[in-house]
């Protein structure tokens, strides 16, 4: 999801309207993180406490656009009544192109990261070997033992050419022929997108979790020590074309990023820029779009995974929900916004990174679509409540099933725009008679 949809209090979110309205600065700061349930239902608490059952005469106009947090740095704020979460219905509002780079022939490569060290997984879970195969990509985990390593690889593998996947290809980047004209080249939707798996063990994870997001840049620094397994994995992987590459660094249980568990997230994704960002990437290779993909099972919040387990299916059958559910919407967002929405320069003198978000509060076509339909925790509300859009199964394009969220279609709804893909789309309007 999104790095600006809630660091303290969507602080970085207002930064980036402050660049848009303003001109004043970069923007997109921090990777762009997808929201546990948990944390996304407390902002929607916050939000409600803060404007809807603010004192009379405490909401003011907007200044759009206006953030999810509903306010601006000074001297801009308050915004006014923002957008809540979308834990039940989507806010509306079209996705927008900011001219930034999409990857119209997207390649994910996974690397399953110190899976085999000992200590990755919790000594009262068996340890057994575990073979993927995927077409002709093949690789063997030295332990697996949820089959979560397995269940991302064949969803990696099976989510090219799905109506859901194929909710991308009306968004595109705009270039210019050779003689100068711009045209539109439009994102395809290839039945096969998986194009690697590395099994590293031999570039040690044992300090990932000592690290933390607010360290100064470096080796102590999650973002850098991610990045760097990221730049290591495009080596590894002989890359050229980084333009559509995306590389998912899935950590094990018991040394998974920190700050998921902390701060409030599942996943995030983001784009390497040496000399930006606070020098989290500097010495790094530029150009990296990379997903980090923690272990989803070990997010809990209060005893309760917070994550997706069993988000639409119950017993076994929903246990690696989350894992299809968050890798899922930050693959998608990696393919149209792999810029993470950053822009360089000031004032007048700006470069977008970003491709395509919106233009009101900068959420992503995952993020517009993030949890709909879950329940916000009443007791005795089903897990997920029947309305268009909500998270829901899908068949991968080699039969197997997988829990997915929506994405965001601005050609849903007649072009209003709606969240889509997921098999439970809103109906579509009657032909005329």
């Amino acid at each position: 999801m999104s790095k600006r949809l809630y660091r303290s209090g969507c602080t970085t979110l207002a930064a980036a309207a402050v660049g848009l309205i303003a001109g004043v600065g970069a923007a997109a700061a921090k990777p762009i993180l997808m929201p546990t349930l948990a944390k996304e239902i407390q902002i929607q608490q916050q939000i409600w406490q803060q404007h809807t059952f603010a004192p009379a005469g405490a909401l003011q106009p907007p200044a759009p656009p206006c953030p999810e947090n509903g306010m601006l740095p000074a001297p801009l704020s308050n915004c006014g009544v923002p957008e809540a979460p979308a834990t039940t219905l989507p806010f509306p509002g079209n996705m927008a192109y900011w001219g930034g780079h999409v990857q119209t022939h997207p390649h994910v490569y996974i690397v399953y990261w110190g899976w085999g060290e000992k200590g990755a997984f919790p000594a009262s879970q068996p340890c057994t070997a575990e073979k993927l195969t995927e077409g002709s990509v093949t690789a063997t985990l030295k332990c697996d033992p949820d089959g979560a390593g397995k269940y991302m690889a064949n969803w990696v593998y099976q989510l090219g050419g799905t109506q859901w996947a194929g909710e991308q290809t009306q968004y595109y980047e705009t270039l210019n022929d050779p003689s100068g004209n711009p045209y539109n080249q439009h994102i395809a939707n290839p039945t096969d997108q998986l194009a690697g798996i590395w099994v590293d063990d031999g570039n040690s994870i044992t300090g990932l979790p000592k690290t933390s997001a607010s360290n100064p840049a470096g080796s102590s620094n999650t973002y850098t020590d991610l990045a760097a397994e990221a730049s290591r994995a495009a080596a590894h992987f002989h890359v050229t074309d980084l333009a559509n590459a995306d590389f998912v660094i899935a950590q094990p249980a018991d040394y998974s990023d920190p700050n998921a568990v902390s701060t409030g997230y599942c996943a995030f994704h983001d784009y390497v820029y040496p000399g930006f960002e606070g020098g989290i990437y500097n010495g790094l290779t530029k150009g990296i779009a990379y997903t980090n993909m923690p272990y989803a099972l070990s997010i809990n919040s209060n005893g309760a995974n917070v994550c997706g387990e069993n988000a639409v299916n119950s017993g076994a059958a929903g246990k690696l929900d989350g894992f299809s559910i968050v890798l899922g919407h930050e693959i998608e967002e990696t393919v149209t916004d792999p810029g993470a929405e950053d822009i360089l320069g000031s004032g007048t003198s700006t470069t977008n990174l970003g491709g395509w978000y919106d233009a009101l509060d900068a959420n992503e076509n995952g993020d517009k679509c993030a949890w709909v339909g879950e329940s916000l925790g009443a007791p005795g509300e089903p897990a997920v409540t029947p309305i268009p859009g909500a998270i829901n199964d899908i068949k991968g394009n080699h039969g197997q099933t997988f829990a997915v969220q929506s994405l965001w279609s601005n050609d849903a709804a007649e072009g209003a725009g709606y969240c889509a893909g997921a098999g439970d789309d809103l109906p579509q309007p009657l032909p005329p008679q």
